[in-house]
């Protein structure tokens, strides 16, 4: 790392207090908002694989401002799981370094970084899903615009704003009311407000997946793998609904820090964990859709039968990445 002090003196120290726990000396260190059992078991492939990496897990958009005030100390050496807006913000603070995986001949151009800085390797919608024993398909909204009608009201619940699928899903439908400047209308600030007086609003995730598992709220608002997730948990099958003007997609990228003291290793990992083969297990493990069109061939039908049925929103990321520090500033000061 470009540092005085060595990444094996500080990284046990400095990262165990940050994130709770204890970072091998030899390890790659591997920042990701994919935590969990989606951690353990990317870790349990990882070493099976021969790749020894510690993941250091924090929500998207602390991860995002942890990787930022650590530029002239970095303690990552691969970043991962951070959606498109995200990753190109980080790269243009120079975070990243310069690495094309063998994986990304085939890759579609639209999840290739044109400076191959990163490259996506998930192609997620974030969905509006419904309990089918609380709406049904005449019912349920048909688009992120209804969910201000009174009828839903309570029915959903808006997370933390640090969380990524928050930001993504609260840009898409602030992203209908903007122009090609970036600014949001009036109708579309009303819009907002109303949808934050309409949920329930919470960080607590606890919380969140124990009053839609209950019933109490039938609308869950997440990325299709934590629909899937929600259902199993609640003991139901999501429906997932085809919204009017579209479903946003985002898609997770990989990138190799700038700086990092094992380059090799770094690129030994990217190469691995963006291989078609990892991503087509990943994809059967956890029900998420791979961008690899080798790896969506081999993942299960019904994901490939979702991601297909869902139309993708068309968003200006280049555009919203401009703006979304402001429009969460402006939601955290005025409308929580």
């Amino acid at each position: 790392m470009t540092s005085s002090i060595s990444k094996s003196m500080l990284s046990g120290a400095m990262l165990a207090m940050a994130f709770g726990t204890s970072v091998m000396a030899e390890s790659i260190v591997v920042y990701s908002p994919q935590g969990g059992e989606r951690s353990d078991w990317i870790k349990e492939q990882a070493t099976a694989a021969g790749h020894d990496i510690e993941i250091l897990n924090a929500g998207g958009g602390e991860l995002f401002d942890r990787i930022l005030a650590e530029k002239n100390n970095p303690q990552a050496d691969v970043v991962f799981g951070l959606v498109d807006v995200s990753m190109s913000q980080l790269k243009a603070e120079d975070i990243f370094q310069p690495y094309t995986p063998s994986w990304a001949v085939g890759l579609d151009p639209i999840y290739v970084d044109p400076d191959g800085m990163f490259h996506k390797f998930w192609q997620t919608p974030v969905v509006l899903a419904y309990r089918p024993d609380v709406f049904d398909a005449d019912t349920a909204p048909k688009s992120w615009t209804d969910l201000t009608d009174d009828v839903y009201e309570s029915h959903y619940a808006i997370g933390a704003l640090k969380w990524q699928t928050t930001r993504v899903y609260l840009a898409g439908m602030l992203a209908r009311f903007m122009d090609d400047q970036g600014q949001v209308s009036d109708e579309g600030w009303e819009f907002m407000q109303q949808l934050f007086d309409n949920g329930l609003v919470t960080d607590d995730w606890d919380k969140i997946v124990s009053s839609i598992s209950s019933g109490e709220r039938g609308i869950d608002l997440n990325w299709l793998g934590g629909a899937f997730k929600m259902g199993s948990t609640g003991g139901y099958e999501p429906a997932i609904v085809n919204t009017d003007g579209g479903t946003p997609f985002i898609a997770e990228g990989i990138g190799i820090v700038a700086g990092t003291d094992q380059p090799e290793e770094a690129k030994a990992f990217v190469e691995w964990f963006g291989s078609p083969e990892f991503m087509a297990a990943y994809a059967h493990q956890f029900k998420q859709a791979p961008s690899h069109p080798d790896a969506l061939a081999n993942s299960p039908q019904d994901v490939v039968e979702i991601v297909s049925q869902v139309s993708p929103q068309e968003i200006n990321w280049d555009l919203v990445a401009g703006e979304l520090d402001g429009w969460l500033q402006r939601i955290e000061l005025e409308l929580k």
